[in-house]
C-alpha cells in the first residue's frame, strides 16, 4: 500500500529560499508547494490544507506573523504545525512566533538535515 505523500507548503518572499528548501527536501517522499507571499499563502492554506508549513517571517504586505495568526484563527487549519524559517534571530521574535502559534523556530542559514528532521518531527505529532 502506497502511503500518501505529505504536503509542505514553503512560504518565502526570497524564491531562491523556497528553492533551497524544496532541493534540501527533495529526497523526502513529500510533496512540496512553493508561495511567494503570505497573501497567497493564506489563500492557499484556506483552500489546501498542507500538512506542514515552513514560513518566513520578514515578508512584504502580509509577514509571517500574520499567516500564522490567520492559519490558527482558522478552525480548518488551526491544527496545522508552523516551523517559522527566519533570519530574524533575537530572543523576541522566536517569542512573538511562539505567542501566534508557531510550533517551531529555525533561523537561516539552516542546515538542510536539519530542516528536514524538523520537519519529521512536527509531522508526527499530528499525526
Amino acid at each position: 500500500m502506497m502511503t500518501e505523500k505529505k504536503r509542505v507548503l514553503v512560504v518565502d518572499d526570497e524564491p531562491h529560499i523556497v528553492k533551497l528548501v524544496k532541493l534540501s527536501l527533495g529526497d523526502q517522499n513529500y510533496d512540496i508547494v512553493g508561495i511567494t507571499s503570505g497573501k497567497e499563502a493564506i489563500s492557499y492554506v484556506n483552500n489546501n490544507a498542507p500538512d506542514i508549513l515552513v514560513l518566513d517571517l520578514m515578508m512584504p504586505g502580509v509577514n509571517g506573523y500574520d499567516v500564522c495568526q490567520a492559519v490558527r484563527e482558522n478552525p480548518k487549519t488551526k491544527g496545522i504545525p508552523i516551523i517559522i524559517l527566519s533570519a530574524k534571530s533575537q530572543m523576541l521574535d522566536k517569542l512573538n512566533a511562539i505567542d501566534v502559534g508557531a510550533d517551531d523556530y529555525m533561523c537561516k542559514p539552516f542546515d538542510p538535515d536539519e530542516l528536514a528532521r524538523r520537519i519529521k518531527l512536527n509531522l508526527s505529532m499530528v499525526t
